[in-house]
């Protein structure tokens, strides 16, 4: 479970708390990777909060560089040693039960899966394209592309993110794309709770700059260029502190 972080210290609190009330033979088909995308509010310093938070690994990457995300799926990638990742937003939350359900679950080696999602809360300014109730505090919502169980091979075998994109909203866009090609995903039938602000108030960073104005025209001076595929990842220094 590879879980990219950046200025969510309530998010990491609830996400730490559902890991840890996994039954512990669940527990233990997961491994719980954090990665640190140079954020100021440091996970290491949430992580220390907890009286016993649960076994997991904390990587960080020294410079804050914006909209990295895809830099830091990248680089828990690279360092996850399971044949399967599962890639989940910091707001994405995979309860207990829907945990023991993956577990049970037979999946094909061949496929990538996205999952069945319930917002948590009611609608914020980035839930509002959600097709249901804005209103509604718990509602189901479509899968969501950066949420997604894939087989490690598989992420590898795109080039993982294209970090020529990183600096910009929109970089995850190229990858999936290429992943589609390459496998038409599943949905499984094991839901995410995502949660909003009205619950958590740094479920989503309300200061970011999410002007997609930029990744347009860098995607389209690579498309021009034939420079599709993704190269050279893990541009940037980083460590492990857990």
């Amino acid at each position: 479970m590879i879980l990219p972080y950046y200025r969510a210290p309530g998010m990491l609190r609830i996400q730490l708390s559902n890991f840890g009330s996994y039954p512990s033979y669940v527990q233990e088909q997961f491994r719980l990777i954090i990665v640190d995308d140079g954020s100021s509010e440091a996970a290491a310093d949430v992580i220390a909060e907890s009286d016993s938070p649960p076994p997991l690994r904390l990587y960080r990457i020294k410079k804050d560089i914006p909209w990295n995300r895809g830099g830091a799926r990248n680089l828990g990638a690279h360092v996850a040693e399971t044949q399967w990742l599962l890639h989940l937003d910091i707001d994405h939350v995979l309860p207990p039960a829907q945990a023991i359900a993956l577990v049970d679950m037979r999946v094909n080696p061949g496929c990538w899966y996205r999952f069945e999602r319930f917002r948590v809360g009611a609608a914020d300014e980035t839930r509002r394209k959600d097709a249901c109730d804005p209103a509604a505090t718990f509602a189901r919502i479509k899968p969501h592309g950066d949420s997604y169980l894939c087989p490690r091979r598989l992420y590898w075998k795109v080039g993982g993110y294209d970090e020529d994109y990183s600096g910009c909203l929109g970089g995850g866009s190229p990858f999936l794309a290429q992943l589609e090609a390459a496998s038409e995903p599943q949905v499984l039938p094991v839901a995410l709770h995502v949660y909003t602000r009205s619950v958590c108030p740094d479920a989503s960073v309300s200061t970011l700059d999410r002007d997609t104005s930029e990744y347009s025209r860098r995607r389209k001076q690579k498309t021009f260029l034939r420079n599709t595929k993704a190269r050279n990842p893990l541009r940037f220094e980083w460590e492990q502190q857990i």
